[in-house]
Protein backbone atom coordinates (compact mmCIF):
# COMPACT_ATOMS: atom_id res chain seq x y z
CA UNK A 1 0.00 0.00 0.00
CA UNK A 2 2.61 2.53 1.09
CA UNK A 3 4.44 1.33 -2.22
CA UNK A 4 1.40 2.33 -4.52
CA UNK A 5 1.03 5.57 -2.77
CA UNK A 6 4.72 6.19 -3.66
CA UNK A 7 3.98 5.87 -7.19
CA UNK A 8 0.74 7.67 -7.28
CA UNK A 9 2.73 10.68 -5.53
CA UNK A 10 5.80 10.37 -7.83
CA UNK A 11 3.64 10.13 -11.15
CA UNK A 12 1.41 12.97 -10.04
CA UNK A 13 4.44 15.18 -8.94
CA UNK A 14 6.20 14.31 -12.93
CA UNK A 15 2.63 15.42 -14.28
CA UNK A 16 2.49 18.74 -12.29
CA UNK A 17 6.52 18.93 -13.19
CA UNK A 18 5.23 18.43 -16.97
CA UNK A 19 2.20 20.95 -16.66
CA UNK A 20 4.46 23.80 -14.90
CA UNK A 21 7.00 23.08 -17.68
CA UNK A 22 4.17 23.63 -20.40
CA UNK A 23 2.89 26.65 -18.57
CA UNK A 24 6.09 28.34 -18.50
CA UNK A 25 7.18 27.54 -22.45
CA UNK A 26 3.60 29.31 -23.21
CA UNK A 27 4.21 32.45 -21.19
CA UNK A 28 7.92 32.63 -22.33
CA UNK A 29 6.21 32.44 -26.19
CA UNK A 30 3.56 34.75 -25.44
CA UNK A 31 6.38 37.17 -23.66
CA UNK A 32 8.77 36.80 -26.70
CA UNK A 33 5.06 37.82 -28.90
CA UNK A 34 4.60 40.83 -26.78
CA UNK A 35 8.01 41.88 -27.19
CA UNK A 36 8.28 41.89 -30.71
CA UNK A 37 5.51 43.70 -31.18
CA UNK A 38 6.68 46.38 -28.61
CA UNK A 39 9.88 46.09 -31.12
CA UNK A 40 8.28 46.51 -34.15
CA UNK A 41 5.93 49.39 -32.70
CA UNK A 42 8.98 51.14 -31.50
CA UNK A 43 10.66 50.30 -35.33
CA UNK A 44 7.32 52.06 -36.77
CA UNK A 45 7.42 54.94 -34.58
CA UNK A 46 11.07 55.23 -34.99
CA UNK A 47 10.64 55.16 -39.06
CA UNK A 48 7.35 57.61 -38.45
CA UNK A 49 9.67 60.03 -36.76
CA UNK A 50 12.22 60.26 -38.98
CA UNK A 51 9.67 60.96 -41.96
CA UNK A 52 8.37 63.59 -39.71
CA UNK A 53 12.07 65.29 -39.38
CA UNK A 54 13.08 64.97 -42.69
CA UNK A 55 9.33 66.72 -43.77
CA UNK A 56 9.00 69.14 -40.55
CA UNK A 57 12.53 70.26 -39.75
CA UNK A 58 14.42 70.28 -42.95
CA UNK A 59 13.98 74.58 -43.40
CA UNK A 60 14.46 73.55 -47.42
CA UNK A 61 11.46 71.66 -47.10
CA UNK A 62 9.23 74.78 -48.04
CA UNK A 63 11.31 76.44 -50.61
CA UNK A 64 11.28 73.05 -52.74
CA UNK A 65 7.63 72.63 -51.98
CA UNK A 66 6.92 76.54 -52.83
CA UNK A 67 8.54 75.80 -55.83
CA UNK A 68 7.03 72.88 -57.17
CA UNK A 69 3.47 74.67 -56.28
CA UNK A 70 4.58 77.37 -58.56
CA UNK A 71 5.42 75.32 -61.29
CA UNK A 72 2.72 74.50 -64.50
CA UNK A 73 2.86 72.56 -66.95
CA UNK A 74 0.24 71.33 -69.81
CA UNK A 75 2.06 68.29 -71.36
CA UNK A 76 5.61 65.83 -70.87
CA UNK A 77 7.24 68.47 -73.51
CA UNK A 78 6.50 71.50 -70.96
CA UNK A 79 7.05 69.00 -67.70
CA UNK A 80 10.48 68.33 -69.81
CA UNK A 81 11.18 71.70 -70.23
CA UNK A 82 10.62 73.11 -66.69
CA UNK A 83 12.50 70.20 -65.33
CA UNK A 84 16.20 70.34 -67.52
CA UNK A 85 18.65 69.15 -65.69
CA UNK A 86 20.80 70.14 -68.45
CA UNK A 87 19.79 73.57 -68.20
CA UNK A 88 21.18 76.18 -65.45
CA UNK A 89 18.14 77.77 -65.57
CA UNK A 90 16.34 75.04 -64.10
CA UNK A 91 18.54 72.36 -62.14
CA UNK A 92 17.16 73.69 -59.04
CA UNK A 93 13.09 72.92 -60.04
CA UNK A 94 14.40 69.36 -61.39
CA UNK A 95 16.22 68.90 -57.79
CA UNK A 96 13.33 70.20 -55.97
CA UNK A 97 10.96 67.99 -57.73
CA UNK A 98 13.54 64.97 -57.69
CA UNK A 99 13.41 65.64 -53.75
CA UNK A 100 9.74 65.67 -53.32
CA UNK A 101 9.16 62.74 -55.81
CA UNK A 102 12.45 60.68 -54.00
CA UNK A 103 10.58 61.52 -50.58
CA UNK A 104 7.07 59.93 -51.02
CA UNK A 105 8.28 57.47 -53.18
CA UNK A 106 10.07 56.42 -50.06
CA UNK A 107 6.93 56.64 -47.85
CA UNK A 108 5.10 54.79 -50.06
CA UNK A 109 7.86 51.92 -50.11
CA UNK A 110 7.73 51.98 -46.25
CA UNK A 111 3.98 51.57 -46.15
CA UNK A 112 3.97 49.24 -49.25
CA UNK A 113 6.37 46.75 -47.05
CA UNK A 114 4.11 46.87 -43.37
CA UNK A 115 7.24 49.35 -42.14
CA UNK A 116 5.03 52.41 -41.48
CA UNK A 117 1.39 51.99 -40.29
CA UNK A 118 -0.54 54.44 -43.03
CA UNK A 119 -3.04 55.37 -40.61
CA UNK A 120 0.29 57.22 -39.28
CA UNK A 121 1.41 59.12 -42.83
CA UNK A 122 -3.17 59.47 -43.08
CA UNK A 123 -2.67 61.41 -39.46
CA UNK A 124 0.56 63.45 -40.88
CA UNK A 125 0.55 64.28 -44.18
CA UNK A 126 -2.61 62.33 -46.27
CA UNK A 127 -3.86 66.00 -47.68
CA UNK A 128 -0.35 67.04 -48.88
CA UNK A 129 0.60 63.61 -50.55
CA UNK A 130 -2.85 63.85 -52.10
CA UNK A 131 -2.15 67.62 -53.41
CA UNK A 132 1.18 66.31 -54.44
CA UNK A 133 0.26 63.38 -56.90
CA UNK A 134 -2.62 65.09 -58.54
CA UNK A 135 -0.27 67.65 -59.60
CA UNK A 136 2.28 65.40 -61.19
CA UNK A 137 -0.17 62.46 -62.45
CA UNK A 138 -0.96 64.20 -65.68
CA UNK A 139 2.71 63.75 -66.63
CA UNK A 140 2.95 60.42 -64.53
CA UNK A 141 1.48 58.41 -67.80
CA UNK A 142 3.38 60.40 -70.34
CA UNK A 143 7.09 59.86 -68.23
CA UNK A 144 6.16 56.18 -67.83
CA UNK A 145 5.45 55.69 -71.44
CA UNK A 146 8.03 57.69 -72.88
CA UNK A 147 10.48 57.89 -70.80
CA UNK A 148 10.84 56.02 -67.28
CA UNK A 149 9.07 52.95 -68.00
CA UNK A 150 5.78 51.40 -66.02
CA UNK A 151 7.81 51.82 -62.55
CA UNK A 152 8.12 55.61 -62.33
CA UNK A 153 6.44 56.71 -59.44
CA UNK A 154 4.31 53.59 -58.53
CA UNK A 155 5.04 54.04 -55.23
CA UNK A 156 3.99 57.36 -54.92
CA UNK A 157 0.68 56.19 -56.87
CA UNK A 158 0.11 53.41 -54.52
CA UNK A 159 0.77 55.60 -51.30
CA UNK A 160 -2.38 58.05 -52.66
CA UNK A 161 -4.44 55.38 -53.19
CA UNK A 162 -3.82 53.52 -50.02
CA UNK A 163 -4.36 57.41 -48.46
CA UNK A 164 -7.82 57.06 -50.28
CA UNK A 165 -8.92 53.55 -49.05
CA UNK A 166 -7.70 54.88 -45.36
CA UNK A 167 -9.92 58.10 -45.87
CA UNK A 168 -12.89 56.12 -47.35
CA UNK A 169 -12.59 53.19 -44.17
CA UNK A 170 -11.87 56.50 -41.34
CA UNK A 171 -13.67 59.56 -42.57
CA UNK A 172 -13.22 60.55 -39.22
CA UNK A 173 -9.29 60.46 -40.09
CA UNK A 174 -9.39 63.57 -42.66
CA UNK A 175 -8.31 66.73 -40.66
CA UNK A 176 -11.05 69.27 -40.76
CA UNK A 177 -10.12 72.17 -42.47
CA UNK A 178 -13.55 74.15 -42.87
CA UNK A 179 -14.97 75.04 -46.44
CA UNK A 180 -11.59 74.12 -48.07
CA UNK A 181 -11.08 71.39 -49.87
CA UNK A 182 -8.60 69.20 -52.21
CA UNK A 183 -9.46 71.16 -54.92
CA UNK A 184 -9.56 74.67 -53.27
CA UNK A 185 -5.52 73.80 -52.56
CA UNK A 186 -4.82 72.38 -55.89
CA UNK A 187 -6.31 75.75 -57.40
CA UNK A 188 -3.87 77.76 -55.14
CA UNK A 189 -0.92 75.63 -56.86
Amino acid sequence: MVEITYQMVLSTLQTLGILVGIYYYVMTLRNQRKNQELALETRQAQLFMNIYDRRINNPDWDEINHRIQGLRWKDWDEYQALFDYTNPETRDNHMAMSTMMTFYVGVGVLVKSNLVDIRLIAQFMSRSTKVFWEHVEPIVEEGREHWYGPGWLKELEYLYNELNKYAEEHPESELPYGERNLDDERAHW
